[in-house]
């Protein structure tokens, strides 16, 4: 291996976090900087001593390719119609010697030159540079680089392009249809292997090229539309914006009947027939058990429950009902959380900011609806794998309560039947 070039990559693209991680998993003495975690990670890897090494090269090898798969990344997950046989992803793996046409340690990452095609010389095209097989968590994860190139200035503060490594993981799961395409958004990115994005935050042709790169490997794969996905994020906004107060759901439960007696009383004040405008009362009715609810929530308040989602973002119907706060409590109490609950009644949502509380840390997410798949973007600048995936899971329950209710309901369908994740 080449040490030099290694030093470079992780100087450039590896975060504290990242070691920090790896030392853990191996009890390792942690170090204040870096650039100390390199020098006692390399001591570790390359002097056993009279005892064998705490973390063997092989092991630092797999570490080295798809430890980039934690941090401020973002995730797109496609739902494969037929998942690729187990058989063949763990033959994938024992071959991957003969599929692996260049290590990492054999680039060297220097920018010296202002000509991007000196730099980087033997990366010209998106490489396979490992395949990972996780028994525990039953998943297997394929990681490419691929050459990128982003505006920057150079040290007279002029503009120039550089020439990055650009990391990104394709994930596939033994036990669901899933496939999880996770990438850094890098800074100022024009194109990555010279695809470029739809747009500032559309970053779905970059995770369609490594998903065709995936499928050179595992063969063509048809998708299934995320068309749930709206009702699904709808189904997810209720549980975020929740208050998970008993107090407030006996209050709440309690005037149901008072309330609805009240709202036929204003309508019929109004000259306004209640039998033939059975949906007016209706929604006067929701709306002021919401208001009263809503009263309710600034009285009592919410109630946290550990791993639990609120909301902070929604948009309805991708213009105009856009409802953003940033607040600890996020969409659950105060103005706006009642203009996003009204805004969501008789809407599906598009993207949706959440926000994952657990035990150690707050994460911030924002999902939406792609085409081909439905996109999961950090907001913050370090998220491990794992917290993403509660976020998924979170979706797919959801997913398959949908496909419940449709095959339940078959004579109200009119879509394609989205097949079981099981």
């Amino acid at each position: 291996m080449n040490w030099d070039n290694i030093e470079k990559i992780l100087g450039m693209y590896t975060q504290f976090k990242h070691y920090q991680i790896l030392f853990e998993k191996y009890k390792l003495p942690k170090k204040i900087s870096g650039k100390e975690m390199f020098a006692s990670l390399k001591e570790q890897v390359t002097n056993a001593g009279f005892l064998e090494p705490v973390i063997s090269e092989e092991t630092f090898k797999e570490w080295l390719s798809y430890h980039q798969i934690d941090g401020n990344n973002y995730s797109y997950v496609y739902y494969l119609e037929k998942k690729p046989r187990i058989e063949l992803l763990a033959n994938l793996q024992f071959k991957q010697s003969e599929l692996v046409k260049i290590n990492l340690w054999d680039i060297d990452p220097s920018n010296e030159s202002e000509n991007i095609d000196d730099v980087m010389p033997n990366l010209t095209d998106t490489n396979l540079i490992g395949i990972h097989h996780d028994d525990k968590l039953k998943k297997y994860i394929f990681s490419f680089i691929a050459p990128c190139v982003v505006t920057g200035k150079n040290k007279d503060g002029l503009v120039r392009l550089y020439k990055k490594i650009f990391f990104a993981h394709c994930v596939l799961f033994e036990e669901s249809h899933y496939c999880k395409i996770v990438f850094n958004p890098t800074t100022n990115l024009l194109n990555v292997n010279g695809v470029e994005k739809e747009d500032r935050t559309d970053w779905s042709p970059i995770a369609d090229l490594f998903f065709s790169k995936l499928q050179k490997l595992i063969g063509k794969q048809t998708i299934k539309s995320p068309n749930w996905i709206p009702q699904g994020l709808h189904k997810l906004a209720e549980e975020a914006t929740n208050h998970n107060n008993p107090v407030i759901a006996t209050h709440s439960f309690n005037v149901e009947e008072m309330v609805s007696n009240f709202a036929k009383k204003l309508l019929e004040g109004a000259d306004i027939e209640v039998e033939t405008n059975t949906a007016l009362h209706i929604k006067l009715t929701q709306d002021i058990q919401q208001s009263f609810e809503a009263q309710l929530v600034e009285k009592y308040g919410v109630i946290d429950a550990e791993n639990s989602f609120s909301a902070f973002r929604q948009r309805s119907d991708g213009v105009t009902h856009l409802i953003n706060v940033e607040s600890t409590f996020g969409l659950r109490q105060g103005l706006a959380a009642e203009a996003a609950r009204r805004s969501r009644t008789d809407n599906d949502i598009d993207l949706l900011g959440i926000i994952l509380k657990t035990e150690d840390n707050m994460y911030k997410f924002l999902v939406e609806c792609e085409l081909h798949a439905y996109s999961v973007r950090g907001k913050n600048t370090f998220i491990e794998e794992e917290v993403v995936n509660i976020v998924i899971r979170k979706l797919n329950e959801y997913r398959d309560e949908i496909q419940s209710a449709l095959f339940n309901n078959k004579e109200n369908f009119t879509g394609d039947p989205i097949a079981s994740s099981q």
